[in-house]
């Protein structure tokens, strides 16, 4: 079902200029003109792309992240549901979710899931999409 979506990974970094710096001169990313504050936004070919967002303290990331893109994540949510997966849901001042899906103004819609491993999984919808 998500085979033919867009992919992109996602990283926690403690150091966003050591990682910008990382990214661009030595692995030879182009950083976007769409990355946002506390985040950095690296193109790669075909649509993918690497997001590398701020994270404070020590970086203990046990886990790694991919982010399936999605013109409508609520129809996505549903059909993955209906196959057993279990979403992640947040309460958090920045960041709150109904009915599995958090929406952040300007960037787009969220929802996440985990592997049988842990791993997290993220459904993205950008703003574009959404209107």
């Amino acid at each position: 079902m998500l085979s033919n979506n867009r992919i992109s990974a996602v990283l926690c970094s403690t150091d966003l200029d050591r990682s910008q710096e990382f990214y661009e001169h030595t692995v030879g990313m182009t950083l976007s003109p769409e990355t946002i504050p506390n985040h950095l936004l690296f193109e790669g070919a075909d649509g993918t792309s690497l997001l590398v967002y701020g994270r404070p303290g020590p970086n203990q990331a046990n886990h790694t992240q991919v982010r399936f893109w999605t013109s409508d994540v609520e129809v996505t949510v549903a059909e993955l549901l209906a196959r057993g997966v279990v979403f992640e849901d947040y309460d958090f001042p920045a960041l709150k979710t109904v009915d599995h899906v958090a929406t952040t103004a300007g960037i787009g819609k969220s929802a996440w899931f985990k592997d049988p491993d842990g791993n997290i999984l993220a459904l993205f919808q950008p703003a574009a999409a959404t209107a």
